[in-house]
């Protein structure tokens, strides 16, 4: 779980005039200016209060006006974490296109290969000793894994989920955090296709982004990803078809 954000120099003090806006627009521009980022974990009311010099009311209305424009969440244990607008209005509308109409799982990469060639170039220039050591993270566990389990899925995507966080790009850690929702009707499109026997294979070519991003090659990084998100696309490509083959055998013999 992410830590909470150190309060010190965080906030500025706020007058008494229309007291919870003021607070609303704080929350806003710290998360604007990426000082708060998706996944962050905001302090309780009571220090927010504190550091701030204002009432726990203001503050809980303040929260509520976040949560309901969509940029904060009160998750499970009462933790109230920062997400991404573009999340709320990417969710629903992704999902239901990926669980409804399976092939355009492909249009799914598409975009993927643009957005996340982009991060992996970009990564290369711009990723910090935490970021190199969140992916190495998210690479050991893996290694322990074999595809197709929920484990190795969120290692996966912690993986993917790390290079947009190294381009330190707030745009693009947004799209991402957007993009996770529906990446659970990705998986069930591809956990079929890519079995354990491919584990070796799979891990290689997350360490090889990995090895690029960390020597700085902008060019190699962004080969890389899309050389993984090419043999996925492969691998999805031919079982569909092999599906589809099985389906129209099996409606002829039923006719």
């Amino acid at each position: 779980m992410t830590p909470p954000v150190k309060l010190q120099n965080l906030f500025s003090t706020v007058t008494p005039r229309k007291i919870p806006d003021v607070v609303y627009k704080q929350l806003v521009s710290l998360i604007a200016n990426g000082r708060l980022k998706p996944g962050a974990k905001l302090p309780s009311e009571r220090d927010m209060a504190a550091d701030m010099g204002v009432s726990r009311q203001s503050i809980r209305e303040a929260i509520n006006k976040a949560r309901t424009m969509g940029l904060i969440e009160v998750r499970q244990g009462g933790s109230t974490v920062v997400v991404s607008s573009v999340k709320e209005h990417l969710k629903t509308p992704l999902s239901i296109i990926l669980e409804e109409q399976a092939e355009k799982i492909f249009e799914f990469l598409e975009i993927r290969k643009l957005f996340e060639g982009w991060c992996a170039a970009t990564a290369a220039s711009t990723a910090k000793a935490v970021d190199l050591r969140v992916m190495m993270e998210q690479l050991k566990q893996m290694s322990r894994l074999e595809p197709g389990g929920t484990a190795w899925e969120k290692a996966d995507l912690g993986f993917h989920s790390a290079i947009a966080a190294a381009s330190h790009n707030l745009i693009a850690m947004h799209i991402m955090e957007g993009l996770k929702s529906s990446f659970n009707s990705y998986f069930k499109a591809k956990k079929f296709a890519l079995g354990p026997e491919r584990k070796d294979l799979l891990f290689h070519q997350h360490a090889g982004i990995f090895e690029a991003v960390k020597k700085r090659d902008a060019r190699q990084a962004k080969v890389r990803m899309l050389e993984h998100l090419e043999y996925v696309e492969e691998v999805i490509r031919r079982d569909f078809l092999q599906l589809r083959r099985k389906r129209d055998r099996a409606s002829k013999t039923a006719g």
